[in-house]
């Protein structure tokens, strides 16, 4: 017969693994998330000096309707070759990097592997961001919403993870909730451009009680425009005086 644990036993055996997990997080030090190199010892908990170069920052010249890195010609008001053709309900948008190399490392641990701590430094970056991009103050923070099945599937909501981060570090109230996405659909990085406008279009609604808000929409990604379009369409059609996004890739 099996042999049985007594209570005892099975408490003191969970205390056991978790000091042995803990004394091998101990032992290893915290890596690179683009390259694996150590980064014991190392200011940066997330990616080494090398890396962190290695990303390309979004600054001035950016487009301001679509956050898109436009060139110098870009000013306020003008359209970028990128989205001049596009029917992109927002005010204006900004984004942090470019989704190259060690920023779409960033993303893909966050979203893919489930490094949930990377969500406050990515946040602190969004919001440096912000200051500096000449966005207007919003009254609302909202993170771009996953579907409930996808939400369970994950496990965590990216979006809204980086939204709560950003409003404690720009004073900016947080919701979730206001903005649902109301149907599944496939993923966006299986489609093609053109698919990606058809794939997500009416699957979100936004809650009347935006009526009159400066809305300032959040996403770890923005790469067509697609999604963030149909979501800052929900927002107008809710009454929304003003939709804005910012992302940390582009």
């Amino acid at each position: 017969m099996p042999r049985k644990h007594s209570p005892v036993m099975a408490k003191l055996s969970g205390f056991l693994a978790l000091g042995a997990r803990f004394l091998v997080s101990l032992a290893a030090p915290p890596l690179c998330r683009h390259c694996g190199a150590s980064l014991l010892g190392r200011q940066n908990p997330y990616l080494c000096a090398d890396c962190l170069k290695d990303i390309v920052w979004i600054g001035d010249g950016a487009c301001r309707r679509c956050g898109y890195p436009a060139g110098a010609h870009a000013k306020l008001g003008n359209n970028c070759n990128h989205c001049r053709n596009m029917e992109l309900p927002l005010t204006a948008a900004a984004a942090t990097a470019r989704y190259t190399h060690s920023a779409r490392n960033l993303v893909t641990a966050l979203k893919f592997r489930g490094e949930t701590e990377l969500a406050k430094p990515l946040a602190g970056l969004m919001a440096e961001r912000f200051r500096s991009s000449g966005l207007p103050r919003a009254d609302l923070i909202l993170p771009v919403p996953l579907h409930p099945s996808r939400r369970r599937q994950r496990g965590f909501d990216q979006a809204a993870m980086l939204a709560s981060r950003l409003s404690g570090a720009t004073g900016i109230e947080a919701r979730t909730g206001l903005l649902r996405k109301i149907r599944h659909t496939r993923p966006q990085s299986s489609l093609d451009r053109e698919s990606r406008f058809g794939n997500v279009r009416d699957a979100y609604k936004a809650e009347s009680s935006l009526s009159g808000l400066k809305i300032l929409l959040i996403d770890d990604v923005m790469t067509t425009g697609a999604t963030m379009g149909e979501c800052a369409k929900a927002c107008r059609k809710a009454g929304a005086a003003r939709v804005y996004a910012l992302v940390f890739a582009r």
